[in-house]
């Protein structure tokens, strides 16, 4: 089916929201390690970001009521945060190495430089620096050489700079048609690699991936466990007309505030995605 909907150039992935059992620790982590800057707390809410002064790229919502599920499948697989250039990234690794935080893997291809971590709740980050790898690019990742990256860390980026940004999420659902149908043509997202259920959006510059998995948090509503809450994407005053249109001729449910500068509407997984222009 083709899809001839889709949001406009513009749109911007703002925030990944990710509910929390223990705030201050998370904060540790992603400020003191990582390189993230608070930018400020309200209520149970943390709001950080990189050094931008209006960048809100991170939320964690500490949620001490919802259920742990530490050690099981989340609806969250992985997300990734890219890095501009390999002094940044080896600066973080300096923090990494600091904290003696455990790395879980950390691989090298073709000058694509990727370090895998789990925050202290279990969520998989992954930070990389290099080129993304064409559709049909066939990866053969070796070891990354530590060492010898911690020797390109300068101490220039004790915060994440301005470029730093969020580009891809990989999601645990239970049915990949209809997450992938639900993606495709209610946001229309455009497919780059069906057979790894890769979606892209705004030609790329965001990407979702698809797993299929069962059991743990998966099939549990959001709002009563741990892990990604929403993602929430800067769109313009037009966009958010044409899709709350797009979304009442497909008889998807939604909600659109007064104003009509939000739109939030729940994908099959129970992850929300927030449209906003305000």
């Amino acid at each position: 089916m083709t899809v001839e909907f889709k949001l406009g150039k513009e749109t911007q992935l703002e925030t990944v929201a990710v509910r929390v059992k223990n705030r201050d620790q998370m904060i540790d982590f992603y400020r003191n390690i990582i390189g993230f800057t608070l930018k400020r707390e309200e209520n149970e809410l943390a709001i950080m970001g990189n050094s931008a002064a209006k960048n809100e790229s991170l939320w964690l919502e500490e949620s001490p009521r919802a259920e742990d599920h530490f050690g099981e499948v989340k609806k969250l697989r992985r997300f990734c945060l890219v890095i501009p250039t390999e002094a940044e990234l080896a600066d973080i690794l300096g923090r990494i190495k600091q904290a003696d935080y455990p790395i879980q893997n950390a691989l090298y291809d073709e000058g694509v430089m990727g370090i895998l971590l789990e925050d202290p709740e279990g969520n998989q980050l992954e930070l990389y620096y290099g080129a993304e790898q064409e559709q049909n690019t066939v990866i053969n990742p070796e070891p990354l050489d530590v060492a010898k990256l911690m020797t390109k860390a300068t101490g220039e980026y004790p915060v994440l700079s301005e470029a730093v940004y969020f580009d891809k999420v990989h999601l645990n659902t239970a049915d990949l048609a209809e997450e992938g149908h639900f993606l495709a043509n209610i946001l229309g997202f455009a497919i780059r690699d069906e057979s790894r259920g890769i979606h892209v959006l705004n030609e790329g510059r965001f990407h979702v991936g698809l797993s299929e998995a069962h059991g743990g948090t998966v099939e549990l509503p959001t709002d009563q466990v741990l892990g990604l809450d929403f993602l929430k994407f800067r769109v313009t005053a037009a966009d958010i007309e044409i899709l709350a249109q797009h979304l009442t001729a497909a008889g998807q449910p939604f909600y659109k505030d007064k104003k009509g500068s939000i739109v939030t509407v729940y994908d099959p997984t129970g992850v929300e995605w927030w449209f906003v222009n305000n």
